[in-house]
């Protein structure tokens, strides 16, 4: 598949997985993030998936080196490498980022943003946010290059606890992902999806 043309691969994913709820942001950047972004996009790169893995009741999440220690964690990403399907590129990123083996149980959002930084041409961005649970591995990071820690944490707690600290950061990538961690409780709640 050429690489950002997910077409046929989505209607696929819908198929099997649900048709994930459409939601649609705008984020304003610190110079700095935004140019993380600018070069993503001259490697081609439009997009991530982010997988909420549930475990035990809770879900697994992150925490990078770039933030550590500041309570804020987040739910693990990656971009798909071309001709990776989005779901092998899930696997792929749980795996590196979790140390857990994972099935996907279902297609929950396509989040589209725009990433705005002052002057410069405004970035379209497109998250596809899976549902997923654990069938092997072992918790802890295999990329400890990127990541620094692996915990279990409470929807409670991703809620009340880190979407403060996100919005209070300052940076619009964290404020992105606090609407989205919302957007995807919210379908889950709209869906009827309870945690096993």
């Amino acid at each position: 598949m050429a690489h950002e043309d997910y077409t046929d691969e989505l209607a696929t994913l819908r198929a099997q997985y649900g048709t994930p709820r459409l939601v649609n942001f705008e984020v304003e950047m610190l110079p700095n993030e935004f140019t993380l972004v600018q070069q993503s996009q001259k490697q081609g790169r439009r997009h991530d998936v982010t997988i909420f893995i549930q475990y035990q009741g809770k879900f697994v999440v992150i925490e990078k080196h770039a933030y550590a220690k500041t309570g804020i964690v987040r739910a693990p990403s990656g971009g798909a490498q071309p001709s990776e399907s989005l779901i092998a590129a899930a696997q792929r990123e749980a795996s590196e980022e979790t140390g857990f083996d994972i099935k996907i149980d279902r297609f929950v959002l396509e989040a589209h943003v725009l990433l705005k930084s002052g002057n410069h041409p405004a970035v379209p961005w497109v998250s596809y946010v899976f549902l997923a649970h654990v069938v092997g591995g072992e918790l802890g990071a295999k990329d400890l290059k990127e990541i620094s820690d692996v915990q279990l944490r409470s929807r409670e707690e991703l809620l009340k606890d880190v979407r403060p600290l996100m919005l209070a950061s300052g940076l619009g990538g964290f404020e992105y992902r606090a609407k989205m961690t919302d957007a995807f409780f919210e379908e889950l709640d709209a869906l009827n999806i309870s945690l096993e």
